[in-house]
């Protein structure tokens, strides 16, 4: 069927409508520790994020009773969609149903989508110690689906990491045709963030070794050593958001977070072996500053090699911020800022 120039204008206008009413502007979302998987099979962004029916900043489908995992998706990065729900924490679990999940992050491996996901059991001390904050159940948890959308399910009723560590920010690396699991082992616990690594099994279903340590926090100046934590201060370092980047050069790049004289700050390691048993060398300051953090790399599909991150920690003024990024072979520079309120 033809239509004249009036009619499609119509159309148009229609759609533009429509599209006003569908579509968020990266600059508008409010993500923290956001993580964007560029997917080859569907040449689609998905950017996933923490929800709780506490703190609803925007709409999300399908309505939900409990805290869970939402995504978005764009074609552009800089349209997205109204966010779905790609898992709802179900009645039983071990996590607490009303506080959202944080640092949620989905690997393709061996056909099926992962989701790497740091639950909290408030109501469960494992351990007091005299000066230190409660050392409650926080920990990650795998779960997995076969579409980026969900619906992700958990192996079991329990969390991926060793049983008594109190855990947070996993992200997936595999190494010699192993997968492992990379975390960071929480300052309350340990004082020194840590972030190790463990061995996992061929479906990823559970842990297939005993965990290792990566790097400590404290074998770098820039970090504070005092933490504001709950309304009281305590001495220990933080670690925040592992991911690990392949370099041209072969150099394993590990991207990490804490906070330094500037706030909230992005620095990066390097492991000029390749291995994730290392040695691990520190870039002596942030690579960027000023309340950015918990960044990731991705490649977008035209090729430009790309630094998502969250600026302002506190929500809900966070909001995702994406970077030029550059691999010289030797170190990981960043360029100028592409999408995202600044």
């Amino acid at each position: 069927m033809k239509i004249g120039f009036e009619q499609f204008t119509a159309l148009l206008l229609c759609g533009t409508q429509w599209l006003s009413a569908q579509w968020i502007d990266i600059d508008s979302i409010c993500v923290h520790d956001p993580q964007i998987l560029a997917d080859k099979a569907t040449q689609t962004y998905y950017l996933y994020g923490q929800y709780s029916p506490n703190r609803d900043y925007y709409p999300v489908e399908p309505p939900a009773q409990h805290a869970g995992v939402l995504v978005y998706t764009s074609k552009d990065l800089k349209h997205w969609t109204i966010p779905k729900l790609v898992f709802e924490v179900p009645e039983g679990f071990w996590g607490d149903p009303q506080d959202a999940p944080w640092a949620p992050e989905v690997h393709l491996y061996n056909g099926k989508y992962y989701l790497f996901v740091t639950f909290n059991d408030w109501s469960k001390t494992m351990e007091e110690r005299p000066e230190r904050p409660p050392i409650t159940q926080r920990a990650s948890q795998i779960l997995v689906s076969d579409s980026p959308m969900g619906p992700f399910k958990p192996f079991s009723n329990t969390f991926t990491t060793a049983k008594g560590d109190m855990t947070l920010d996993a992200t997936f690396w595999e190494e010699d045709g192993i997968p492992y699991i990379v975390y960071c082992h929480e300052w309350i616990q340990v004082g020194a963030g840590l972030i190790e690594a463990a061995p996992l099994k061929s479906d990823l279903s559970a842990l297939n070794g005993s965990p290792f340590k990566l790097i400590c926090s404290n074998e770098v100046s820039w970090p504070k050593d005092t933490i504001n934590y709950k309304g009281k201060m305590y001495d220990g370092i933080v670690t925040d958001g592992p991911y690990l980047y392949r370099m041209k050069s072969g150099k394993l790049a590990m991207l990490w977070s804490s906070w330094g004289n500037r706030q909230y700050a992005q620095t990066v390691a390097y492991s000029p072996s390749g291995k994730l048993s290392g040695p691990w060398v520190h870039e002596p300051k942030p690579i960027i500053e000023d309340d950015r953090g918990h960044g990731m790399v991705f490649t977008s599909f035209d090729g430009k090699l790309l630094l998502c991150l969250h600026r302002y920690f506190h929500q809900p003024a966070t909001r995702v911020q994406i970077f030029e990024i550059k691999d010289t072979g030797k170190s990981l520079k960043v360029g100028k800022q592409l999408y995202g309120a600044r």
